[in-house]
């Protein structure tokens, strides 16, 4: 039980921000459909979604830290799943923004 309320915790703190940016997302793109002069509205998503990503994964980092040094190790082994899934996303759009200084390491 202990495990899963950890558990749960984690995917609380995931899914809390990530809804609160959908829910942005979907005020600001519909009310750049009803200007004239759109705006790239969808790239200061696109920024929110890193920043948020990137505090999450310093977040878990942190949590990783402080339970093994009170050496709760099961309860530090479940981030790491969490910390995967935000490496991928970051690494991507790190990698999109520095094409030119390290296009042999890139996806494309």
């Amino acid at each position: 039980m202990k495990i899963t309320k950890h558990i749960i915790i984690r995917i609380l703190a995931i899914a809390i921000p990530l809804l609160l940016l959908y829910f942005y997302s979907e005020m600001a793109f519909e009310a750049n459909r009803q200007r004239e002069h759109r705006t790239d509205a969808g790239l200061g998503i696109a920024f929110l979604l890193v920043f948020v990503l990137i505090i999450l994964m310093v977040g878990f980092i942190t949590d990783s830290i402080v339970r093994i040094y009170k050496k709760q190790y099961s309860i530090a082994l479940i981030n790491v799943p969490f910390l995967l899934l935000f490496l991928i996303p970051v690494l991507y759009i790190s990698c999109l923004f520095s094409r030119e200084a390290f296009y042999c390491q890139c996806f494309s």
